[in-house]
């Protein structure tokens, strides 16, 4: 289904409890004594699994003393969670319980529930379409984070704890400029990526770019601000197929050997993700994998 987006460029508020929080979640670094700081934004793909901006991991890694493991990274303590708001609302809190950085500005979490607002919680995974490659030039896509956040917790009489939450969770619409295949630059951006003529303001980075028929198309990576409030903004999105080539070990259920190493690809050739436009990504990046239609690269 394809999605009608407003004229470009737009940058606005969504709704308190906009539909896309439901996939959309904040990530938190909670530290002893019930203190929190929202680090960026990150986007369920699957169950227990979400991506978010690897820059957004490496300055938990730096600030709070997160730690990594030869094979990707654990993080100590529990100390950086996903927080997840539905409707109600309902507080869902999760561990990342692992994580792996991939050669992009991406990084995947395995993620476990820690604690909810919930008397007796009923997790529904749902999860976007993944789209592989970019959108071609020209399109519409739509970016969605959380910008501007505080939260502070404050101890009720009872003993318990209240959240106030003090975000704006943002739309940004724009049109995809040029596509980078392989890198725009061997400094900063050297990762597959596309420009973005919109606004992707601090906060929002790790989450979800999705394109005109509603699939997760790139996550928000980079933005810019101009001196000039007439120039036409720009900003980047990481392409998605790369971390396709990251080596996890996220068990697969019954019918696959647990803890044992694996390319995330297998997550999609096994449609335990759901992603789209495989057969325009190169094949040499998935040796012994049998990727559909190889006839053709973008």
């Amino acid at each position: 289904m394809r999605h009608n987006l407003p004229p470009t460029p737009a940058f606005r508020d969504s709704p308190a409890l906009d539909a896309a929080q439901e996939i959309a979640l904040r990530v938190i670094a909670e530290l002893p004594g019930w203190q929190f700081y929202q680090l960026g934004t990150a986007v369920l793909i699957g169950g227990r699994l979400a991506i978010t901006a690897k820059h957004v991991l490496e300055y938990a890694f730096r600030r709070f003393g997160a730690t990594r493991t030869e094979k990707g990274g654990e993080v100590s303590s529990h100390s950086i969670r996903l927080l997840q708001v539905l409707p109600g609302p309902i507080y869902r809190f999760w561990n990342v319980s692992r994580a792996w950085i991939t050669s992009s500005d991406i990084a995947i979490l395995h993620i476990e529930l820690d604690r909810t607002s919930e008397d007796e919680p009923k997790v529904e995974w749902r999860a976007p379409v993944v789209r592989a490659v970019p959108p071609p030039s020209g399109s519409k896509v739509l970016a969605f984070g959380y910008r501007e956040s505080m939260i502070e917790v404050v101890e009720r009489p009872d003993g318990g704890h209240h959240l106030n939450l003090n975000d704006k969770p943002t739309t940004s619409i724009g049109e995809v400029g040029h596509i980078f295949v392989e890198r725009r630059d061997s400094s900063m951006l050297t990762f597959p990526c596309f420009e973005v003529q919109a606004r992707f303001a601090a906060g929002m980075s790790g989450g979800m770019v999705i394109d005109e028929d509603g699939a997760l198309c790139g996550l928000v990576c980079a933005g810019y601000n101009f001196d000039d409030p007439n120039a036409m903004p720009l900003s980047y999105a990481a392409t998605l197929w790369p971390m396709l080539t990251t080596v996890i070990s996220i068990d697969r259920g019954e019918s696959h050997p647990r803890g044992v190493d694996y390319p995330m690809i297998d997550l999609a050739l096994g449609k335990l993700i759901n992603v789209v436009g495989l057969e325009q990504v190169d094949p040499s990046f998935f040796p012994g994998r049998d990727l559909p239609s190889q006839s053709s690269t973008y």
